[in-house]
């Protein structure tokens, strides 16, 4: 069903016959849910267990102001992997949608009907999954033949068991997605956010163990072929649909290693050609980011908070030979354990990660990259054999970024105690001939360096770390941080004939001969 959400969600092109509907006719009918089954013929063809998934095809009948659309729902009755597994029967209800002009080839698609599903275990209660409102709406252009804009707006999310206090719950779960042309008149322009409010977990007590505030997963894509990226992701999303099939069928346990070690061989075989359809299909450039807000995780012997987090990773000039970029980013903050541990006051509570990268040739990059995944796949066949090509992928990797002098700037690497702080910035960059492939230039701060060390001689075991840091301590170059605490500063420099520098000092004259 996640599937068809997402096709209907505005990322695949809808292969529709004919001209625009302008009145509502037998015939338009006809031509739109031939079009619409024929655009998900991939996806109501999925087999589960011998089964189709979706109940029915796709249907459309002329309305007042329109058509009604409704999109199948799902009847299945799954067996489980093991002789003893009771079967569970799985129902969904269709979708109801209706369909009115939007202007010259564009139709908008929406709908009101609440999410109602059901999974009933043999001999157990069942199991639900409701919502207390929808509002979802869709707007194709038969022009372009892509749904170009989305919405979807879910409260009062709710999956419980009948008879049982255990529940999850979501407030309100949103997603959104438009699409714009781009220059390659193949290709689009992709911005997509999904969103989730106040998410809880209650336990067989009712009490309540998790909580999270919001969680939000939002992105863009430049220039992306969508017909392709979707096409292989069906074909990757069959290729698993093909290996628990057959775990089913041959009482293949997940839980024996050997087992699956095989099977995700076989699957990783299988993909390497799909994600490789995939990559060349994401386009020029792309960001997506992560957000989580107030989470709270309440276990019987601890809890643990967490304020926020937020990561971005993005990429660009993925069409262009030497020139691409990458960007890393990271932010947590108010992580909270309680009861606190003895070394509470040394855990990090904040951190920041920014770190720029540029100079990449991510098409080469990338096929070596897609090398490492190949060798992944052969471990279970032949572990030595693969081990050895995926140390030659490593290899390659790094000689392609020395080669095209890729450069990773450290913008912000710190992280925050109450009692010490570790800031890194600086540069890192790859030179082909360079004694070690790469210079570096780093600034590095301890804040409280000399009170960690007092702190591990306090412990019983901490003698050999407190002597380890100790060498550290004795090797940084004092210094006052901005509130006044002792700090130790070390420039971390990596020359072109190997030499790696400490405040001047060249490590290997500190080596034991």
């Amino acid at each position: 069903m996640k599937r068809s959400i997402w096709i209907l969600a505005g990322t695949v092109p809808l292969w529709l016959a004919g001209s625009a509907w302008a009145q509502s006719t037998s015939t338009g009918a006809a031509a739109l849910r031939d079009g619409l089954n024929e655009m998900l013929k991939p996806i109501l063809a999925i087999q589960v267990q011998q089964q189709p998934l979706f109940a029915d095809p796709v249907t459309v009948a002329p309305a007042a102001n329109g058509y009604t659309v409704v999109f199948p729902g799902i009847d299945l009755t799954l067996k489980g992997s093991e002789a003893t597994a009771k079967p569970v029967v799985l129902h969904c209800g269709a979708q109801t949608f209706s369909a009115v002009s939007a202007g010259t080839d564009a139709w908008r698609l929406e709908s009101s009907q609440t999410v109602d599903c059901v999974a009933t275990p043999e001999g157990e209660a069942r199991i639900t999954a409701t919502s207390r409102a929808l509002q979802a709406h869709f707007t194709v252009d038969l022009q372009q033949k892509l749904f170009t804009e989305a919405e979807w707006r879910l409260d009062g999310v709710s999956i419980a068991q009948d008879g049982k206090m255990a529940k999850v719950g979501i407030d309100s779960l949103t997603a959104s997605s438009q699409l714009r042309p781009a220059s390659d008149p193949a290709r689009h322009d992709l911005a997509f956010k999904m969103e989730a409010g106040g998410i809880s977990a209650l336990d067989d007590t009712g009490v309540e163990r998790f909580s999270l505030g919001r969680a939000v997963y939002d992105g863009t894509m430049d220039g992306m072929d969508v017909q392709k990226v979707m096409a292989s992701y069906g074909q990757v999303i069959d290729i698993y649909v093909e290996m628990f099939e057959a775990m089913a069928a041959s009482r293949v346990s997940p839980a024996d290693p050997k087992q699956a070690s095989a099977m995700q061989a076989e699957v990783m075989k299988k993909i390497m050609g799909p994600m490789k359809e995939m990559v060349s299909a994401y386009g020029d450039g792309g960001q997506f980011g992560a957000t989580m807000t107030d989470l709270r995780v309440k276990a019987p012997e601890v809890q643990v908070t967490l304020d926020r987090l937020r990561v971005v990773e993005g990429y660009g000039g993925a069409s262009t030979p030497t020139s691409g970029t990458g960007v890393l980013e990271m932010e947590v903050g108010g992580l909270a354990i309680a009861p606190k541990p003895p070394f509470a006051e040394w855990i990090p509570t904040d951190a920041t990660i920014r770190l720029n990268a540029s100079g990449i040739p991510w098409a080469e990059f990338g096929t070596a990259y897609l090398g490492v995944m190949q060798a992944s796949a052969d471990q279970a066949a032949d572990p030595a054999k693969a081990q050895q090509a995926m140390a030659q992928s490593m290899m390659q990797l790094g000689g392609i970024l020395r080669k095209a002098g890729a450069k990773l700037d450290v913008t912000s690497f710190r992280f925050t105690a109450p009692e010490a702080v570790v800031d890194l910035k600086g540069t890192v960059q790859g030179k082909d001939a360079a004694a070690h492939g790469v210079n570096a230039d780093l600034a590095l701060r301890f804040t409280n360096l000399d009170g960690l060390i007092k702190f591990l001689q306090t412990l019983p075991d901490g003698a050999q770390a407190a002597a380890g840091l100790t060498m550290a301590q004795v090797m940084g170059r004092q210094a006052t941080a901005e509130d006044g605490r002792p700090a130790r500063d070390y420039d971390i420099v990596v020359d072109d004939t190997g030499k790696i520098l400490v405040n001047g000092t060249d490590l290997a004259a500190l080596a034991p001969k």
